[in-house]
């Protein structure tokens, strides 16, 4: 848990507590007149009277539990509302536009002006407030849903869950509803805060239930007497649900901020996710020096992965010398995407440790940090989803080309760089003004190969770069990227699932399993003496295909 959830919850808690244990141990009824008015804090009244004689620690313990009740009601609504309708919304095309429209209109109506007008004709009740805050407070937070779930429905194992015949509550529940987790949890918390400022503001106005105590409640009275101000009476009568109040929001805040950092660092980057559960203690990596600048293109030293208190990569310390190719193998979930975006710099720095260098220069932290896109490129494994498709190929090269002294390049000078590297993976100059979805996967594979290679980077990762095409090209692809590694000297990480093609074209061997680097070694020696068993089954099942 961290410092600032920590603090959030402790702060709730106390509430809680209070909003529980306080109606309990209070000695008077929030709304008995049994004691004379704005009488100072003392053994009988420990927090003082109002004045109209009423117990302030009374209406501040019970003022807890409506206020939080209210809370927590208004949450739960408005939460469920977002998340079912969201789901609905994303995942149907006929209930959609219907949802979608009812949103589009509570969000037009001015919803401070609605609540009041329900609060005057209602009378305040808690039950009137619960309904009118809950309905009116999910529209935001469903279209965030709504978008999520519009993505999600695309990719593949959605679509085969639609192949099986599985239901649609089904594919919700089982399938997508695990992926909306943090924002519903967040969504929660913003809930529970708006709800309790929203009671408190509506009471301090008058309109809240007069037969129940709130702290909004207990603020009104206070500010209806001149003696709050001209005497000594604020102390008791004003700071107690004052700060509460404060407390209440600042912790809620504490805990929504908590919830937003681990939705973004919490969930798993790339597409890989290791299966196995490792001892936190056990991969600590080794310190290394900090002036240390190794003098192969690629070093990692000590570097490991951690999501939390699951280890993802363990310590793996190695180096690639210039012009080389390094095969990455392992089966999926081993860990190998973790490693390339570790390496490249794109994984949180809370989340790794040890040191990476490419280029000589350190990956994270440091003065001489490596340059993305210009020391190094990545190729990312969907060659679709590394282009953005409202910008033609063109534009795309033009932006990679940013740097290295051709910002103030004319447009001609860069796209007859753009055309020299797309030559250069047999393609033409007209696929500059194509958009991604005008080309084939094959051609896209080519392009963002080209797109890599031309600012001429030392190092090139490239992450499964022909796993969505068949053999006979995935073959031309990886000989082609593979020359042109070794006609620029630049370091080349493959990673693979293809064992054959691997030895075609590397150099070296790195084999991973459950997140651990188990053999790193040149090609001739893994094949003539593989030193770890899962190295020997990797070639156990190359010699069954080969058959």
């Amino acid at each position: 848990m961290t410092k600032i959830k920590w603090i959030g919850t402790v702060v709730l808690v106390l509430f809680v507590l209070l909003a529980v244990g306080g109606p309990m141990v209070a000695r008077f009824g929030p709304i008995a007149f049994d004691g004379e008015r704005l009488s100072a804090p003392s053994t009988v009244h420990w927090l003082g009277t109002n004045s109209l004689g009423q117990d302030i620690f009374s209406q501040w313990a019970y003022g807890a539990r409506n206020t939080l009740l209210i809370g927590l009601l208004v949450s739960l609504l408005s939460t469920g509302l977002s998340g079912m309708l969201g789901l609905a919304a994303g995942y149907s095309k006929r209930l959609d536009p219907v949802i979608n429209g009812i949103a589009n209109v509570l969000l037009v109506i001015p919803s401070l002006l609605l609540m009041l007008l329900v609060a005057a004709f209602t009378g305040g009740g808690a039950i009137q407030l619960v309904l009118t805050l809950g309905l009116l407070s999910w529209p935001g937070y469903m279209r965030l849903i709504r978008a999520s779930v519009l993505s999600l429905k695309e990719r593949e194992f959605v679509k085969a869950a639609q192949l099986f015949q599985a239901k649609p509550v089904y594919i919700l529940r089982k399938h997508l509803l695990p992926f909306i987790g943090p924002l519903l949890r967040t969504k929660f918390i913003m809930s529970f805060r708006q709800a309790v400022t929203m009671e408190a503001g509506l009471s301090f106005l008058g309109l809240g239930d007069p037969n129940q105590a709130t702290w909004g409640k207990m603020l009104e009275q206070a500010f209806q007497q001149n003696e709050t101000w001209m005497t000594s009476v604020w102390q008791w009568t004003v700071l107690p649900p004052a700060l509460s109040l404060l407390l209440v929001t600042v912790g809620l805040a504490l805990l929504g901020e908590s919830a937003r950092s681990g939705a973004e660092a919490g969930g798993f980057v790339g597409s890989e996710q290791p299966s196995g559960r490792f001892n936190r203690k056990a991969a600590k990596p080794a310190q290394a020096e900090t002036e240390y600048s190794p003098d192969a293109p690629v070093a990692a030293i000590g570097l490991s992965v951690a999501y939390g208190e699951r280890n993802v990569l363990q310590p793996a310390t190695f180096t690639a010398a210039d012009g080389s190719v390094t095969a990455v193998l392992g089966e999926s979930g081993s860990g190998k995407t973790t490693l390339a975006r570790a390496l490249y710099g794109l994984l949180p720095r809370s989340t790794v440790q040890g040191e990476a260098f490419i280029g000589r220069k350190r990956i994270y932290g440091g003065a001489n940090r490596m340059r993305r896109w210009h020391d190094a490129a990545f190729i990312f494994q969907d060659p679709r989803q590394s282009f953005n498709p409202l910008l033609t190929i063109d534009q795309q090269f033009r932006e990679a080309m940013q740097g290295r002294n051709r910002a103030s390049a004319s447009a001609a000078v860069k796209r007859k760089e753009a055309t020299q590297a797309l030559r250069e993976v047999q393609l033409e100059e007209r696929v500059l003004d194509c958009y991604p979805h005008q080309l084939s996967g094959g051609m896209l594979s080519r392009v963002a190969i080209a797109m890599s290679l031309v600012n001429k980077p030392s190092v090139l990762i490239a992450d499964e770069p022909t796993g969505a095409l068949d053999p006979i090209v995935k073959r031309e692809i990886l000989e082609l990227l593979a020359a042109k590694v070794r006609e620029h000297r630049m370091t080349l990480f493959l990673i693979t699932h293809d064992i054959r093609s691997a030895l075609h074209v590397a150099d070296a061997i790195m084999v991973l399993k459950e997140g651990q680097l188990v053999e790193h070694a040149p090609r001739e020696k893994w094949l003539d003496s593989p030193k770890a068993p899962y190295s020997r089954e990797l070639q156990g099942s190359l010699r069954q295909i080969n058959r």
